[in-house]
């Protein structure tokens, strides 16, 4: 056997299966075209593509309706605001002026302070005492005397001693006046009070080792001429009628003053006079420490009545001067 025609006989059947490979994979895609494109009665399949015409007609049905208006885009920017009024401001309320809020009339203790009493006068019951710069409200005044609230009751405190303000609000109140402690017998020798007022001072000086004051005449008819200026108004303290002061008035009697002081009470006798002045107790002892003063020598008395049934007692004390 011809060893040539093998290869060759091979080569033929490689070609042969090659084309028949070919063949079938054409039959195959030819029958699988066929199949889904065309039924039995030659209708078309749903799922197949339409042709020109029917694509055309598709579109058109996809259209809108002429007729139809289209709708309108929804706005999403704020809205533009409108020409709608603001309400009207309400007016602020007219604010009414605030009501005046009445003074309150007060007095301050001046830097001695001073003594409150039950009635304006010395020869009333002392109450207490307001130290320096204390106030109280001011309710009335009788002369130089200022009443005021104490302890929420009515008291008096001697004017000169005191600062008050809005003073002018309040109005003269009506005084009792005191009734003696201890009545004066009808038959009593008042023109020798004068000497005993005089010779108690001394006494109560000896006992805390002082010596006597010296009788003085000229400051006896001082004191005298202020005990009727007293007796004339009614009331007494230590400024005049006309605004003298103590110094004033011994030098128009004619003493030539180094130094000068007084004192004085209502009282319904000498010892009740002199016992008072002495029974204050420091540091509102100012009568008690004037009668038991060094700085002064001299000293002169005067007992007038008052005329409700006692008397003013009225000591003015001096030390001269020196040439």
């Amino acid at each position: 056997m011809n060893a040539n025609l093998v290869p060759q006989r091979a080569r033929s059947r490689s070609v042969w299966r090659i084309v028949g490979w070919l063949f079938l994979v054409g039959l195959g895609s030819g029958l699988t075209w066929y199949g889904f494109t065309w039924t039995e009665e030659g209708e078309q399949i749903a799922d197949t593509p339409a042709s020109g015409a029917a694509l055309a007609l598709s579109a058109q049905e996809t259209v809108w309706p002429t007729g139809t208006p289209l709708p309108s885009p929804t706005a999403t920017g704020t809205l533009a605001p409108t020409d709608t009024p603001l309400p009207a401001a309400t007016p602020e309320p007219t604010a009414l002026p605030p009501t005046a809020t009445p003074a309150t009339p007060y007095i301050v203790a001046g830097a001695d302070g001073v003594n409150v009493r039950s009635g304006p006068g010395l020869a009333y019951t002392r109450l207490g005492y307001l130290e320096p710069g204390a106030q109280a409200e001011l309710s009335g005044r009788d002369g130089d005397w200022r009443q005021i609230l104490y302890d929420g009751a009515p008291a008096w405190v001697f004017g000169p001693l005191v600062t008050a303000y809005d003073a002018d609000l309040v109005a003269p109140q009506p005084t009792t006046p005191p009734t003696p402690t201890e009545p004066v017998p009808a038959d009593t020798d008042v023109t020798a009070w004068p000497a005993e007022v005089f010779r108690l001072i001394n006494q109560v000086r000896a006992a805390n080792g002082l010596p006597p004051y010296t009788y003085d005449e000229t400051l006896r008819q001082a004191a005298e001429l202020h005990g009727q200026d007293c007796q004339q108004r009614g009331s007494c303290d230590h400024t005049g009628s006309d605004g003298s002061n103590v110094k004033t008035r011994i030098e128009r009697a004619g003493y030539d003053a180094a130094g000068w002081a007084e004192v004085l009470v209502y009282a319904a006798s000498p010892q009740q006079a002199v016992d008072w002045w002495m029974a204050e107790t420091p540091p509102n002892d100012s009568h008690r420490r004037t009668l038991l003063s060094t700085w002064v020598t001299e000293a002169g008395v005067a007992v007038v009545p008052t005329g409700r049934g006692d008397y003013y007692f009225i000591v003015d004390f001096g030390r001269p001067r020196t040439p």
